[in-house]
């Protein structure tokens, strides 16, 4: 019987994830617009439980760059090589907000869903041939995240703690 409501107006995207690693993201950095109540939270605290980080993919760098070429086009495929992967820049919740795959820029999420990753806050590193994509949290990571909130509550938090601390400025 109870609803959240921001700023008098009912929430209509309540979002959860699985789990949000170190932070949750904020709305517009992950998808079109700016939703208030989803704001970068700290999380990390709370998900000491959580299996999904620290999760390793690895690819070869053929395989990367025919699925690149795939999804991008040759032209900027055949560019990459072991030294010139690079993240160029992050957003406020810690997800890559661009990549340098050789000539190609593309985004964190771009990425997670090319390689299907389980989140878009990773590291990148190359050994050899081989390019690993080391990820923190799983799912987009806006909203609440699920096991950050069962942190939350083993570690004493109420239900309105809870939604108040992953869905910010909001009544319930």
């Amino acid at each position: 019987g109870e609803v959240l409501y921001y700023g008098g107006e009912l929430v209509e995207q309540p979002l959860f994830f699985s789990s949000g690693g170190d932070r949750t993201e904020n709305s517009e950095d992950v998808f079109v617009s700016t939703i208030p109540y989803l704001r970068s939270v700290e999380s990390g605290a709370y998900e000491t439980e959580s299996p999904y980080n620290g999760v390793e993919t690895e690819v070869s760098l053929e395989e990367l760059k025919s699925k690149l070429a795939a999804e991008y086009g040759d032209a900027g495929a055949q560019s990459v090589t072991a030294d010139n992967i690079s993240i160029a820049g992050r957003t406020e919740g810690g997800a890559v907000s661009e990549i340098r795959f050789g000539d190609l820029t593309l985004t964190g999420r771009q990425t997670r869903e090319l390689l299907d990753l389980k989140s878009a806050d990773f590291e990148v590193s190359t050994s050899g041939d081989t390019v690993t994509f080391v990820t923190t949290g799983s799912g987009h990571r806006v909203g609440l995240s699920q096991y950050g909130a069962d942190g939350m509550a083993e570690q004493g938090s109420d239900y309105e703690e809870i939604l108040s601390h992953y869905y910010s400025g909001v009544t319930i």
